[in-house]
């Protein structure tokens, strides 16, 4: 098992991602899947890592994910997933 610093961003519309860094300390490999280009015309390949098991506010939860260099974050979950999964936050409340 293995912390990580995890960011929801519920304006990103981007699917699930894991860092590269993460994906490579925990031994996850794939395809180069897709990828997005820096302002500077460099390439920044993403990777098919395939399906993480993570456990969410107590529950265990299966995502595929691919993976991205220079994230910030060890994980981003963004809107996509935030739908798929029916996660609504509630800002007013500090709730989700």
């Amino acid at each position: 098992m293995e912390n990580t610093r995890l960011l929801v961003d519920s304006g990103s519309e981007h699917p699930p991602l894991i860092s590269q860094t993460l994906a490579d300390k925990l031994g996850l490999q794939g395809p180069i899947a897709g990828g997005a280009t820096e302002a500077n015309g460099a390439f920044l390949p993403s990777r098919d890592v395939g399906n993480i098991d993570m456990i969410l506010h107590g529950q265990a939860v299966r995502q595929n994910f691919p993976s991205a260099p220079s994230l910030h974050y060890d994980v981003i979950l963004g809107e996509p997933y935030m739908r798929e999964n029916s996660i609504v936050m509630d800002y007013a409340h500090n709730v989700s």
